[in-house]
C-alpha cells in the first residue's frame, strides 16, 4: 500500500423514515489506528486493519493489522465516536478473525518462506489483551470462520503462492488444506482438530490447492473458495467433501483489461474469464454468494450439488 496510514471506517444503517423506508449505509465515523498505538511508538509505521470482527453486544470491533503484527480493538458504544482498547503483537501475521463471546480466534502467519509455511490459531481475551490458547495449523492460515452454534472454528490453510516464482504459476507445493478446530467450553481444542483434504478436486492445479476464505452454515457445513484453482468446495463438520464444483468463466465486454495504462479505456473484453472466487457467504442453509473477479452470483447446493442460478 501506498499510504503508510489506513483509516478504520465505522458505518451505520441508518433507516430515513419509518419501518418500510428504504435503508441506506452512511458512514458516521473514522477511527485512525494510529491511536491504538502506544505512546510514544512510531506513528510513521505502515499499518493496515483488514480483518473486522463484532462482539456479539456490537460494542467492540476486533481488527487484524498484519504490517504491524498486531491486532487492535476499538470501543464502539458511541459508534460516532469510536475510543481506541488498544493493541495486541500476537506473535506473527494475523490474517483473520472471529469472536466467540469475549474471545477473540485469529489465524497467524508465522511462515519463513513460501516453500516452508507455517502458521497457528490463537485465542484472545480482549478485555485483558492476552492469549489464552494456540494450536499449531502445521501451514499458512488465511481465513477463519466460527460456526454458528460456536463449536468449531475453520480455518483456510492457503499456504500461498510465490508470484514471483515462475510468474505465479501452480502447482507451487506444498499444498493447502482446511483446518477444523473443535471449542470445548469456548476454549481450542487442539488435539481433537481435523484436516479436510481439497487435493484432487479442482481441474485448475489439483495437486495445489490454495483455499482462501470459509463460512460455515448453520448445518455446520463449510464453504470453502479455492481461488487459484477456480474452484468451490463444501465440507461438513466431519471433514468430508459433500460438493464441489467448478467456478466456471464468463464472456466480459466493455471492460478495460489493460494495467498501468494511466487511464480507464472500456473497449476490450476478455472471452472465457476465469471466475476466480474470492470471499463467500452463506445466505441460507443452501445458498451461499462468492463474490468473483468476473462477476457474482449465487449458487444453490440442492440436496448437496452444484447447480448454479444468476442472482
Amino acid at each position: 500500500m501506498s499510504l503508510r496510514c489506513v483509516c478504520l471506517t465505522s458505518a451505520l444503517a441508518l433507516t430515513a423514515g419509518q419501518a418500510a423506508a428504504e435503508m441506506n449505509f452512511n458512514r458516521i465515523a473514522s477511527f485512525p489506528v494510529v491511536k491504538n498505538m502506544a505512546e510514544g511508538a512510531d506513528t510513521t509505521r505502515e499499518t493496515s486493519p483488514e480483518i473486522i470482527a463484532a462482539t456479539a453486544d456490537g460494542m467492540t470491533l476486533v481488527y487484524t493489522d498484519s504490517p504491524l503484527g498486531m491486532i487492535g480493538m476499538v470501543d464502539i458504544t458511541d459508534p460516532a465516536n469510536p475510543a481506541p482498547l488498544g493493541a495486541m503483537d500476537v506473535g506473527g501475521e494475523p490474517t483473520s478473525v472471529g469472536i466467540v463471546g469475549t474471545t477473540a480466534f485469529v489465524g497467524v502467519n508465522t511462515s519463513e518462506s513460501y516453500t516452508v509455511p507455517s502458521g497457528k490459531l490463537i485465542s484472545v481475551d480482549i478485555a485483558g489483551k492476552v492469549e489464552t490458547g494456540a494450536c499449531d495449523l502445521g501451514g499458512q492460515p488465511d481465513s477463519v470462520a466460527i460456526a454458528p452454534d460456536g463449536n468449531f472454528v475453520s480455518v483456510a490453510i492457503e499456504n500461498e503462492r510465490d508470484e514471483d516464482l515462475n510468474d505465479g504459476v501452480l502447482p507451487q507445493l506444498p499444498a493447502g488444506t482446511l483446518a477444523l478446530v473443535p471449542l470445548k467450553d469456548g476454549a481450542l481444542d487442539c488435539a481433537g482438530m481435523k484436516m479436510a483434504s481439497l487435493t484432487g478436486l479442482a481441474d485448475v492445479a489439483p495437486t495445489d490447492p490454495e483455499p482462501e476464505f470459509v463460512d460455515i452454515n448453520s448445518l455446520g457445513e463449510t464453504v470453502v473458495t479455492l481461488q487459484e484453482n477456480n474452484h468451490i468446495a463444501v465440507v461438513d463438520k466431519d471433514g468430508k467433501v459433500i460438493s464441489h464444483f467448478s467456478a466456471g468463466s464468463v464472456d466480459l465486454d466493455g471492460i478495460d483489461a489493460t494495467d498501468e495504462r494511466g487511464a480507464l479505456v472500456f473497449t476490450e473484453s476478455q472471452p472465457g474469464r476465469l471466475r476466480e472466487p474470492d470471499a463467500v457467504k452463506w445466505v441460507d442453509e443452501n445458498h451461499f454468494a462468492p463474490p468473483t473477479k468476473a462477476t457474482t452470483r449465487a449458487v444453490r447446493v440442492a440436496g448437496r450439488s452444484s447447480t448454479r442460478t444468476a442472482p
